[in-house]
């Protein structure tokens, strides 16, 4: 049931970025969670965490998380927790907030689009857009090759393409020293891959992504491809080659990482979350990123500091 984010993985960036962290144990229930430091204070967040066995256990993890915030002299806790069990792993907001805890804006996104690839390769294929299956067929004829790089010094081509798509879109990207690290600490041991779509004739690879492996699934991380050649679909031909690679390893899941629902038409977010829905799969959908002050006054100054900046 675990979350990448929940994982060792993650755990080892963490340490490599500095950054303090805990984890923690009990029974129904296991939790990661990172320090994080404000200007005004600080708080204990666990990004898709704490994972739940059954709802009853949300309290004990609670309790135990809010003794970590106390002794790392943290303001509050931030939580975003999942439950394991064949309905998804969204909690009900009448059980959060009886347990005391605030509903915020989202940290993680509260729904994914994940591709079931448990089954041939054919029929995933055949869940796609029509112009996807035939995008990923063909584009060996117009040039295109598709690449994993196990060199963590290739995210220079990512960090490259997603600056372009910045200026282009006015996306706000990642960091690339935040990005180098991903790779320098994931990549040398297949918790992250790099793929690369390079262009017959081209000096410079036209599309890249990093994306993020555990035991049962791997997660669309970063993506981006060059303004130049976006009318060969160098993006589209990455995630499905992608999904492909992920299915010879056999994992479960290809988890897109991050849509608005499709009724949901003005969000910043539905142009990409068409593009993912476009690769098939279902929609899941996560309980949404919640809030338990622990230090009350400092908390008030913190809330009414968001409000005021916007």
């Amino acid at each position: 049931m675990s979350h990448f984010l929940q994982g060792p993985a993650w755990e080892r960036l963490q340490g490599a970025l500095n950054r303090p962290a805990v984890r923690l144990e009990g029974d129904g229930w296991r939790a990661f969670a990172v320090l994080q430091k404000g200007r005004l204070n600080s708080r204990l967040y666990a990004p898709y965490g704490p994972e739940l066995e059954r709802p009853e256990a949300l309290e004990p993890a609670l309790a135990a998380l809010t003794a970590e915030v106390r002794r790392l002299g943290a303001a509050f806790l931030r939580v975003e927790p999942t439950l394991a069990g064949p309905d998804g792993p969204a909690l009900p907001a009448t059980a959060l907030e009886a347990a005391g805890l605030r509903r915020v804006g989202r940290e993680q996104p509260e729904h994914t689009q994940r591709v079931d690839l448990a089954r041939p390769f054919d029929e995933v294929l055949a869940d796609m857009r029509k112009s996807n299956r035939n995008l990923h067929r063909n584009f060996a004829k117009k040039g295109l090759s598709v690449r994993e790089s196990d060199d963590p010094a290739d995210i220079e081509h990512l960090i490259r393409l997603l600056g372009e798509v910045s200026d282009r879109t006015g996306m706000h990207a990642h960091a690339g020293d935040y990005l180098r690290a991903q790779a320098q600490t994931l990549v040398p041991g297949g918790d992250a891959r790099i793929f690369l779509v390079e262009l017959e004739g081209a000096d410079l690879p036209v599309a890249a992504a990093m994306v993020y492996d555990d035991a049962e699934r791997r997660y669309y991380g970063h993506a981006a491809a060059a303004t130049s050649h976006r009318a060969l679909s160098p993006g589209v031909i990455l995630v499905t080659s992608m999904m492909r690679d992920a299915h010879e390893r056999g994992l479960a899941e290809f988890d897109l990482y991050g849509v608005v629902p499709p009724e949901v038409k003005d969000h910043a977010w539905s142009g990409f979350s068409d593009f993912k829905r476009s690769f098939g799969g279902r929609q899941v959908d996560f309980s949404g990123t919640w809030e338990l002050p622990v230090k009350p006054l400092s908390y008030a100054v913190y809330r009414a500091a968001r409000r005021f900046a916007g």
